[in-house]
């Protein structure tokens, strides 16, 4: 049975010296710091469950799929767990999208429960983060190619299509309650009024994503999965080099308000991959 929920979605109103967006990233939250303001908005957020199959990537930019693969604990970066976990998920997304070939270049381990210290945070160990964003924008999608491609070989790709997709799912034995994803459907988004692009300083790189202001019509339409288990992916379009579909998905941590702060942890896993195509 799905179960709606009013949450907070926390959006752009203003910056604090007049420049458009930016945000310094590091590992120590207090270090993190950014120029944005932002205003708290009561919002009606839909729960998929039992619809899970009523949205998709080249409509809504979001799709809801099964994974039955064997990992279910945090790895170690070069890992045998890490690879296959890899493997696993490429040949989902080959077989769901007809892609001809995957390339997995980031990983996030998120804890759903107390934030965590400053001391159990490093680059893929980060707490959850609670406005919308696109992670990046599409000015810096051919730059992501060329940082994780050979040259060469990044541009005879980029002739054909290719997207920046994100899969996001629970880790564990503990399926998420309080603090879930929920995810805006692209067709409700007015991209002349609502997409800001917002500049990421981090310890020795930049790049650019896009934060989102509220519609004045109250247009925006969020979905999220109630009690979503480590069976279960949201596969989410950052970023699609084909222009007459959905071009991306703003996401964002929400505290369902429904549901009792867990005594148990809860976990997320989000790995970010480059999709390319034979045409």
């Amino acid at each position: 049975m799905s179960s709606d929920v009013i949450g907070n979605i926390n959006y752009l109103t203003s910056t604090t010296d007049g420049c458009s967006p930016w945000s310094m990233i590091s590992s120590i939250p207090a270090a993190s710091r950014t120029n944005f303001v932002q205003a708290s908005v009561r919002i009606t957020i839909h729960d998929l469950r039992g619809k899970e199959k009523s949205v998709n990537l080249d409509t809504n930019a979001l799709e809801v799929l099964e994974y039955n693969g064997s990992i279910q604990e945090e790895f170690e970066e070069g890992s045998q767990a890490q690879q296959t976990y890899y493997e696993e998920i490429s040949d989902i997304l080959k077989k769901r999208l007809g892609a001809s070939r995957v390339f997995i270049y980031e990983y996030t381990f998120r804890s759903r429960g107390p934030p965590r210290s400053d001391e159990q945070l490093d680059k893929t160990h980060r707490n959850p983060v609670f406005y919308p964003h696109v992670d990046i924008s599409a000015a810096g999608a051919p730059r992501v190619v060329e940082k994780w491609i050979d040259k060469e070989e990044g541009e005879k790709l980029m002739q054909n299509r290719f997207q920046i997709i994100n899969v996001w799912r629970p880790l564990g034995p503990n399926p998420i309650t309080e603090k879930p994803l929920t995810i805006c459907d692209y067709r409700s988004v007015d991209v002349e009024k609502d997409v800001h692009p917002l500049t990421i300083h981090g310890a020795g790189y930049h790049s650019t994503a896009y934060t989102m202001s509220r519609n004045a019509q109250d247009a925006h339409i969020w979905y999220y999965l109630s009690k979503m288990r480590s069976d279960e992916m949201f596969v989410l379009k950052m970023f699609d080099s084909k222009t007459d579909v959905a071009q991306f998905a703003y996401h964002t941590a929400f505290i369902n308000e429904n549901e009792p702060t867990p005594n148990v942890e809860e976990k997320s896993l989000e790995i970010r991959c480059l999709i390319f195509y034979d045409k």
